[in-house]
């Protein structure tokens, strides 16, 4: 059995403790201690961190009554001695998670009676989802300013050990559905539900809540919430942007969505033309590589080749889609940027090209790799200095296959 400081006060850090078992496993230690101040996970509150020994405690579990601490390294022997310190930066920031959580919990079921059917305390934010499918906006926003006034009313929060018999005496904002010795959490008279997890002592700790967003899930809502010192850091890096985006708007923020739908729609504008531009200019370039007596072979037929650096992906696809849409063409096209090319070769589709006989034989010059079907076929090479001789096995290609 391992006695729980944590539970007799959450603020401890620092602690010895007599160690009971070490026990070798395949990525460390696995440690029992008399006593802890580690907090093992539950109840969607993840486990402490800190060091035992200055060995840092990878993860700690509780199995009954026995809490099991995970490290990388030995701390010594059994019946020794050992120093634990606690991570409080860590613990401060789930105690108000887990405090703001509760309180979150309650204002939900007081404003609309909804059920919290889960709940997940991440790194970045938590998540608690009730038993509906949706929250209207403005029940939301109540429930965010009921939270927020309870955190200011600087409520107390008490701890009481009971049992299944005894739970009637307590206003409950859901049954406890375990037996034996359970343990009450109390936030003044505006909640109390079966927690065993560690709490801050006053509402006021908790500092601010905030909903930042809501998701479907299971016909159930998500909602994602910033809490304690997490709030206050996502509103100060909100009002940077803020402030940026006034130097940059040239507006003040109450016409923000304004101008950016105003920009939109002149973005919307300058793509259509951008596009239609591209466009005009991709058919002058296919038909003056059409033109181009060089590729006129026999019969009719167009050997068309060009390579470009870094060129605009866009245009040559819109190139090769318009040569391609004529007859008796075969076309290679390479675009050479950062080290690498995009190679495009395509034939009209009156007209055949032998790509997967000579596959390995073409793509070997420029160590490239791709594929397709008639009639196109594309890919990459690692090797843009073989260009030249790649156009040129092509063009031998295509004339012997013609």
């Amino acid at each position: 059995m391992t006695e729980t400081l944590y539970y007799q006060d959450s603020n401890i850090s620092e602690f010895e403790a007599r160690v009971l078992e070490v026990v070798k496993e395949k990525e460390g230690w696995r440690v029992v201690l008399d006593k802890t101040c580690f907090y093992p996970e539950g109840g969607g509150q993840p486990a402490d961190k800190g060091w035992i020994d200055d060995i840092p405690v990878s993860h700690v579990q509780k199995q009954g009554n026995v809490v099991y601490h995970y490290l990388p390294g030995n701390p010594g022997q059994e019946h020794g001695t050992v120093k634990g310190k606690i991570d409080m930066g860590w613990r401060k920031d789930f105690m108000q998670q887990h405090t703001g959580q509760h309180i979150i919990s309650g204002a939900l079921w007081n404003v609309g009676k909804y059920k919290t059917v889960s709940v997940h305390m991440g790194s970045d934010y938590t998540t608690i989802e009730i038993d509906a499918p949706e929250i209207p906006v403005q029940q939301l926003l109540q429930v965010e300013k009921l939270a927020n006034r309870v955190i200011r009313d600087d409520l107390p929060l008490s701890f009481i050990l009971t049992n299944h018999q005894e739970l009637e005496k307590f206003p409950l904002r859901k049954p406890a559905d375990r037996e034996g010795e359970i343990r009450l959490v109390k936030i003044g008279d505006f909640d109390c539900v079966a927690c065993g997890g560690i709490h801050l002592d006053s509402t006021r700790k908790v500092g601010l809540v905030k909903a930042i967003g809501i998701e479907k899930i299971r016909d159930h809502a998500r909602i994602a919430w910033k809490i304690g010192d997490r709030a206050y850091e996502d509103y100060w890096e909100k009002d940077k942007i803020i402030s940026q985006l006034k130097s940059i708007l040239a507006t003040n923020q109450d016409m923000f969505v304004e101008k950016v739908k105003d920009l939109r729609e002149e973005l919307s504008d300058f793509k259509s033309q951008y596009s239609w531009l591209e466009s005009r200019l991709a058919g002058a370039m296919a038909q003056q590589l059409y033109d181009d007596p060089q590729n006129l072979v026999e019969s009719g037929l167009r050997i068309i080749t060009a390579s470009w650096k870094e060129e605009n992906d866009n245009l040559i696809k819109k190139i090769l889609k318009d040569l391609l849409k004529r007859e008796k063409v075969l076309v290679c096209l390479v675009n050479g940027a950062a080290g690498k090319l995009q190679w495009s070769i395509g034939s009209s589709e009156d007209m055949a090209f032998p790509f997967d006989e000579v596959k390995d034989e073409l793509l070997s010059i420029i160590d490239g790799k791709g594929g397709g079907r008639h009639p196109l076929w594309q890919g990459v090479g690692l090797k843009p200095q073989g260009t030249r001789d790649f156009i040129a096995k092509f063009k031998s290609i295509a004339r012997q296959s013609s």
